[in-house]
């Protein structure tokens, strides 16, 4: 096999490809610096069920680069008989039989991991009291325990796994990387971008609104694909949330959009929000809006960079329902970072004053951007540009091809 004589990148990826994510890769951008680009899907290897439960052949985007794979056997080979090398875009996890893949592909050029879009994590500890549960529901806590063996087993895989290259949106992501067995590209989050394009970030405001950040909550496919149970119950959560969000937007005399999480699809669902959801639109919902509402939700991110006062939500089910306890941890430690304290809208009519929750401290809002969002000292630009860029000169691709290189 011959060195990098040619712009090749692969996508590899275990979610089909939507339109979605065919932007949120950049595949045009890739096209647009003279790439080929294909996508290796393995979907239908991996999660089957999955496949079917989201009717992946149907949201799959058309285009012609994409390969959706029906066995192992068949993108190992296709991966094994490249004629050159290649840039492979790695967004497996190392679950199945990605471990496999992701080894044939560090033989048939370089991988390219990225660490983007993360929120605050919370290390969990254990103590006595979860152990006396264990006694409690001994066949609950046998599945826990053996997931999280499984999860152990599978963090220890990735810790030994190094790829040639990791894109970090983030200062708080560098120092989890080790340097010596990875060069490290510094960027952004996927949707920084959007506050690279000008007049596109100003307000256009027709209305005073709070806008709240829909996670998809009781139905989100996501929990099909990771075989996990949902983290509330369509029937507890989606009362509580109307109400919560009636009283507080009549307190604060606002009215309420709800920006609907974009693998959400509430026309074909009994039970949810009694006022209607707003697809697509999340970026502008949250550059018009007076007050962003949420859990967890990256989306949070934006309203942290466009400094807008944000109020965190939980309920009793999410509190104390062992099924919610990572929702629980991610909703505490994000609102803990910026100092923000997190309203139950279980107990929300003993509140009668939102005013104290909508404080802005800008400088933990910084620390946040510096941290999570935007690595210190990485370019002002679309965010795989920055990587097509930094590849092209590494890889010496910046040079042009006769058509005997292709």
């Amino acid at each position: 096999m011959s060195i990098y004589n040619q712009k090749h990148v692969i996508f590899l990826i275990e979610s089909p490809l939507s339109d979605r994510d065919y932007k949120r890769f950049g595949i045009q951008d890739w096209i647009n610096h003279g790439w080929r680009v294909n996508v290796f899907d393995v979907t239908l290897i991996n999660a089957p069920e999955f496949w079917s439960h989201i009717d992946g052949e149907k949201i799959s985007v058309n285009f012609g680069g994409l390969i959706v794979f029906k066995t192992i056997d068949e993108i190992l080979s296709s991966i094994n008989n490249l004629e050159n090398k290649v840039v492979f875009i790695d967004y497996l996890d190392f679950r199945n039989n990605n471990l496999r893949i992701k080894k044939a592909a560090r033989n048939n050029g370089v991988i390219i991991n990225l660490k983007l879009g993360e929120i605050p994590r919370y290390q969990t500890k254990k103590n006595f009291f979860e152990l006396f549960r264990v006694f409690q529901r001994p066949i609950y806590y046998t599945y826990k325990i053996i997931s999280s063996i499984k999860e152990r087993v599978i963090q220890i895989k990735a810790k030994k796994f190094h790829p040639d290259y990791f894109v970090v949106g983030g200062n708080k992501l560098i120092s989890t990387i080790n340097d010596k067995k990875t060069i490290i590209i510094k960027a952004h989050n996927y949707d920084y971008d959007y506050f690279l394009k000008g007049d596109h970030v100003k307000e256009n405001k027709s209305s005073k609104y709070l806008v709240f950040l829909d996670e998809d909550a009781a139905y989100h496919s996501d929990y099909k694909r990771l075989e996990i149970q949902p983290f509330v119950r369509a029937d507890n959560y989606y009362p509580i949330i109307d109400h919560g969000l009636d009283k507080i937007a009549k307190s604060l005399k606002l009215d309420i959009k709800i920006a609907a999480h974009p693998k959400s699809n509430y026309d074909s669902k009994l039970v949810k929000y009694k006022l209607p959801t707003i697809k697509n639109n999340t970026f502008n919902l949250i550059k018009d809006s007076d007050v962003v509402v949420g859990h967890s939700s990256t989306a949070l991110q934006w309203a942290v960079v466009l400094k807008k006062p944000i109020i965190f939500l939980t309920t009793n089910e999410i509190e104390n329902s062992p099924y919610a306890k990572h929702w629980k941890q991610l909703i505490n430690n994000f609102a803990s970072i910026l100092e923000k304290k997190v309203i139950n809208l279980n107990n929300i009519s003993n509140l009668t004053n939102f005013e104290n929750y909508l404080n802005v401290d800008h400088k933990k809002y910084e620390l946040y951007i510096d941290s999570y969002i935007k690595t210190k000292g990485s370019q002002e630009k679309k965010l795989w540009n920055i990587i097509i860029e930094h590849l092209e000169r590494d890889l010496n691709l910046n040079r042009k091809f006769s058509n005997n290189d292709r």
